[in-house]
């Protein structure tokens, strides 16, 4: 096998490898925008890599047998670590083959990214790449973030709570600055554990919901604000399969502790759901870390995986560039 560089002469056929991939992916997964099936499009965004000088293909008897491409992120999920993120398109190969080809791509890819410094590995993949999903484990990734779909259907059965569900309004802003605040603070807790982030001002929630097809939705106590659901049109920062004029992404949820088990969450899904089946949207989508049990234990009740994030962190990042 040989390992070369990424090129243009490359791109059909590595966008071919992801988009058979990808079709299969959507027979089992209705919900899923259609656009990355097709392969001019994904011919396109790998070509992103090939300027920089970031993307390997796998060569067997002249063919291309995998390929393999990267960001490189500084403080990445906001840490002091550079990170080396591999896109759930930017990597394929042929499945009879799959271990050895990943094998050898990594193997290059992790040489270079030593050189950069890089601190910490992450990859995407399709949730039915079963055989990936191994061998990245077997390379010493562990799961991270869950990406996830639904259609844009209320719950079946409907959502029963005591606690009043409505819309929130630009005058909400400042309440909902105080429960983002409450939200972040959640994570960086155990067992979940994340690096702290900065929760969105008063002035963000207002932007936020100012943008055309966004919209958050809130869980009261009388007139007491206890929990929170927000939504951005497009697929947000979730992963590319999702993104779409007709998908609207879930960026933010939060209920506080003394509420929990009410059906807060499930009624305030429900109510948004509804409301954007009649925009005519058609995928709604999440993203959660696999680590945050409450939140994993809700999103996987009604959504479907779709994109398996891993993450490896070496113990040796700054290891010999020539091992």
């Amino acid at each position: 096998m040989q390992i070369v560089e990424l090129c243009e002469e490359h791109l059909p056929e590595a966008a071919a490898l992801f988009c058979a991939r990808y079709r299969q992916l959507r027979r089992a997964t209705p919900a899923l925008p259609g656009l990355l099936e097709n392969e001019s499009r994904v011919s396109s965004m790998l070509e992103l890599f090939l300027p920089q000088g970031r993307g390997l293909a796998a060569l067997q008897g002249g063919r291309l047998a995998g390929y393999l491409g990267w960001f490189l992120a500084d403080h990445f999920r906001e840490t002091q670590r550079k990170g080396a993120y591999v896109p759930e398109w930017a990597h394929a190969v042929l499945v009879p083959d799959t271990a050895n080809v990943y094998g050898a791509l990594y193997r290059a890819a992790s040489t270079r990214w030593v050189v950069e410094g890089v601190g910490a590995h992450a990859i995407s993949l399709l949730a039915n790449d079963r055989a990936g999903r191994e061998t990245w484990f077997w390379n010493g990734f562990g799961l991270m973030v869950v990406d996830a779909v639904r259609t844009v259907f209320p719950l079946d059965p409907s959502a029963v709570t005591r606690l009043g569900i409505r819309r929130a309004c630009l005058d909400d802003a400042p309440l909902l600055s105080a429960l983002d605040a409450e939200h972040w603070a959640h994570y960086t807790r155990p067992p979940v554990l994340m690096a702290p982030q900065e929760p969105l001002s008063a002035t963000g929630c207002a932007e936020q919901l100012a943008r055309s097809g966004n919209s958050v939705w809130l869980a009261l106590d009388g007139e007491r604000p206890v929990g929170f659901l927000r939504f951005e049109a497009g697929g947000g920062d979730a992963c590319a399969v999702v993104e779409a004029d007709t998908t609207v992404a879930i960026t933010g949820a939060y209920v506080r502790p003394p509420y929990r088990g009410r059906g807060a969450m499930a009624a305030l899904l429900d109510t948004a759901l509804g409301d954007y089946l009649t925009q005519g949207y058609g995928c709604c989508a999440v993203d959660f870390e696999s680590f945050n049990p409450e939140a994993a234990r809700f999103w996987m009740k009604y959504f479907q995986p779709v994109c398996y994030s891993l993450l490896r962190i070496p113990e040796n990042a700054a290891g010999e560039a020539s091992l």
